[in-house]
């Protein structure tokens, strides 16, 4: 009985056991069918119309509603396009007794402040001395500047002060700062630049009785050195926000743009949906406008035969004034697959058409239009910029060089200097323009020409002298002043005196003949610095004593009119009116810092003063 017992609890185990499995093995059939339902339903969900899904591909289409490929200006905007405005307060020493400052203004609690920190004793006699003065600063950073780039300051002496006068001046190393207006009060940002050098006043003949204004402000030639680059940015426009969208804009301009460092490497970095991050392509670095009219003409996306499609479409637009320079901009985006499109333009007869076609191919590095350029701005002073920096990025080109040389020897001033500009630009160790850097204070050159003489001064970008001829002397008698202690006395027939007044210690003098070469030479050696040579020609200009024309910043202007033939004015020499121009204090006012600065139609060859007739 016990035995019977002990059989049925072992086969009621088994039973039991049984039945754990038997549940435990329908509820793995029940899981699995569960989640073969869920996945089933999902995957029928997807094959539902979303009409959110819908949507988003249609917004993020890179085709237009006429089929056509969008380009890069249809989906997005370009950003960090305008000029920073930076500023700082500096000391300027090396005055003739015109300096001198014990007003408690800002900049000179900035200054103390500065000159406490760095650890400077006596700070107080040193603002006071006659030979200082407290200045602003004031300076613009381009867009797509490069770290260690070089650019033009302004400085002036503030409202309060008691110095007269920056002749002579050197303001010694200043940080440049962004700054900002916050809560009523000025805030300093980062450090952007470091300048100093020597000023030159705006006006270099004022007196303190004729003009005291003039001396109370100036520039610095190429006196910062930007610490950082500016990188431009692509921002995607409202409705067009897609990782896919920037990752694809940045492919596609890293074909058509890249360098190579050991590897490729392309200009456009994609950072979020909406933004894209673009370098400046070293081609373009002098004329970051037309880089970003090209990054603008792009395609966001083609495929080949749309490409080609588009193309020929182009070629017979190119060849309609009208059309000629949107049709050349998009076949330079397009890069060498546009060449043989382009060169088609050179065979028209319209200048216009010629124009835009040379300079596309002149920048995607084609210098089979080199004489065409160069005929272009001999001829035609509405091109005139744009065709001589087309030249200056055909680097290699040998055609180009010889033209660029032949543009030398033009009786125009502006294509003369224009062609010298170029050329420097392409090449600044070419040995018909290399020069010298006079003293480690300017650049100096001698062209040999066969074109009247001509001194050329500059006024912006760098300091510079070019003398276009090599038989240019000063008519004597004459006495001229280099800055505040260097005079040149011309009374003698055979020699010239140059002298040096010492404020303390010994006058120094040199003898030489009326050339002007070796009068510079002697100003320089006395201690002279640009402004100071830059005042002696004005004034030798001004006295009629210089043997030649003097032409300051003669460079060819931006923005002229073109006038198609058969409109009726094709003699009229009128140019396009610029927007008008705030003064420099006006924009140091903190409630116009914030204005942008759209960029334009910028150019390496922009900024132009006359002082007599260019052509």
């Amino acid at each position: 009985m016990q035995h019977i017992s002990s059989i049925g609890k072992k086969f009621s185990r088994q039973i039991d056991w049984f039945y754990s499995f038997k549940r435990g093995w329908i509820g793995c059939i029940a899981l699995i069918g569960l989640l073969f339902l869920i996945g089933f339903t999902f995957g029928c969900s997807q094959l539902k119309p979303n009409k959110k899904n819908d949507t988003m591909s249609e917004k993020f289409s890179f085709e237009s509603a006429d089929g056509s490929s969008k380009l890069v200006g249809d989906c997005a905007n370009i950003g960090n396009y305008h000029s920073i405005q930076i500023f700082g307060y500096g000391l300027i020493n090396g005055l003739s007794g015109t300096g001198g400052d014990d007003v408690n203004s800002l900049e000179r609690r900035m200054v103390y402040d500065e000159m406490t920190r760095m650890g400077v004793r006596d700070v107080r006699a040193i603002l006071a001395d006659p030979t200082t003065a407290v200045v602003n600063i004031l300076a613009y950073m381009r867009p797509g500047i490069q770290e260690g780039d070089l650019f033009d300051v302004e400085v002036r002496l503030p409202p309060e002060t008691n110095a007269r006068s920056l002749r002579g001046g050197w303001l010694m190393a200043t940080k440049l700062e962004e700054m900002a207006v916050l809560g009523g009060s000025l805030k300093e940002g980062k450090s952007m630049a470091l300048v100093q050098g020597p000023i030159m006043v705006d006006d270099p003949l004022a007196t303190e009785t004729s003009n005291p204004a003039g001396l109370k402000q100036g520039i610095i030639l190429s006196g910062a050195r930007a610490k950082e680059s500016r990188s431009l940015t692509i921002i995607m426009k409202s409705g067009a926000e897609s990782a896919f969208a920037t990752d694809r804009i940045a492919k596609e301009i890293n074909h058509r743009f890249h360098i190579a460092v050991g590897q490729k490497k392309g200009m456009a970095t994609a950072k979020t949906d909406s933004l894209i991050v673009l370098e400046v392509h070293p081609t373009y670095a002098k004329d970051v406008a037309r880089y970003v009219r090209v990054i603008r003409a792009i395609a966001c996306y083609e495929t080949p035969a749309k490409q080609l499609h588009r193309i020929e479409r182009l070629k017979s637009e190119l060849l309609i004034p009208e059309k000629s320079q949107h049709a050349a901009f998009q076949l330079e985006a397009i890069g060498k697959k546009g060449l043989e499109a382009l060169r088609s333009g050179l065979n028209s007869s319209n200048t216009e058409v010629q124009f835009h076609a040379a300079t596309s191919l002149a920048y995607l590095g084609d210098g089979t239009p080199s004489k065409i350029l160069a005929d272009i701005a001999r001829n035609e002073p509405a091109f005139r910029v744009y065709a001589l920096n087309a030249l200056s990025v055909l680097r290699t080109d040998i055609e180009a060089e010889i033209a660029l040389h032949e543009l030398l020897h033009v009786p125009s001033a502006e294509t003369r200097y224009g062609a010298f500009r170029a050329l420097h630009n392409r090449n600044q160790y070419d040995r018909t323009i290399r020069g010298e850097n006079l003293g480690n204070q300017f650049n100096y050159h001698g062209i040999t020409t066969n074109a009247p003489p001509m001194v050329h001064l500059s006024k912006s970008k760098r300091p510079e002298i070019v003398l276009f001829g090599s038989d240019i002397h000063l008519r004597q008698p004459f006495g001229l002043e280099a800055g505040s202690v260097i005079f040149v006395n011309g009374q003698s027939p055979e020699s010239v005196i140059v002298k040096k007044f010492a404020l303390n210690g010994i006058d120094e003098q040199r003898m030489v003949s009326n050339k002007l070469d070796e009068v510079i030479r002697a100003v320089v050696e006395l201690g002279g610095t640009y402004p100071d040579v830059f005042q002696m020609l004005v004034q030798a200009n001004q006295m009629k004593v210089l043997s030649c024309r003097l032409e300051i910043d003669c460079l060819p202007e931006p923005n002229r009119v073109y006038h198609r033939p058969g409109n009726g004015n094709d003699n009229d020499d009128s140019v396009l009116e610029s927007p008008k121009q705030t003064s420099v204090w006006e924009r140091m006012n903190p409630k116009n810092w914030f204005n942008t600065n759209p960029g334009g139609d910028s150019s390496d060859f922009e900024g132009t003063v006359n002082t007599s007739e260019r052509e």
